[in-house]
């Protein structure tokens, strides 16, 4: 019998952990967690609706001199509240999400095999 973290404690032993860890094992079954997906949509949801009202508190200023703006040459919007809030989430949308898309592409596409 040896007294390290490298002998047999347990059956609950696994290579590679560190004593201390069978408490977190345990704990995993009864605590529901926000993953790691889940959260960054949220915070994506979020970004993107504090955007939106922003331009819609803009917009409901009535700011004078605003011209309207267009979104990827595409779509013009007027600078009103609603039209300031639809350009303003889908500018925000749109490039979080590109940027989101391309850290799951590149984590995806590059995974590390020896971790």
């Amino acid at each position: 019998m040896t007294d390290g973290p490298e002998g047999d404690a347990g059956a609950g032993n696994r290579e590679g952990a560190v004593p201390g860890d069978e408490v977190w094992d345990e704990a995993d079954d009864e605590v529901s967690t926000l993953g790691g997906k889940r959260l960054i949509l949220l915070l994506y949801a979020v970004v993107v609706s504090i955007a939106g009202l922003t331009g819609f508190l803009i917009g409901a200023l009535g700011i004078r001199g605003l011209r309207p703006v267009t979104f990827l040459g595409l779509v013009t919007f007027q600078p009103t509240a609603t039209g300031l809030a639809a350009y303003g989430m889908l500018t925000m949308g749109l490039g979080l999400g590109v940027m989101l898309a391309l850290v799951v592409y590149v984590s995806n596409e590059y995974v590390d095999e020896e971790a």
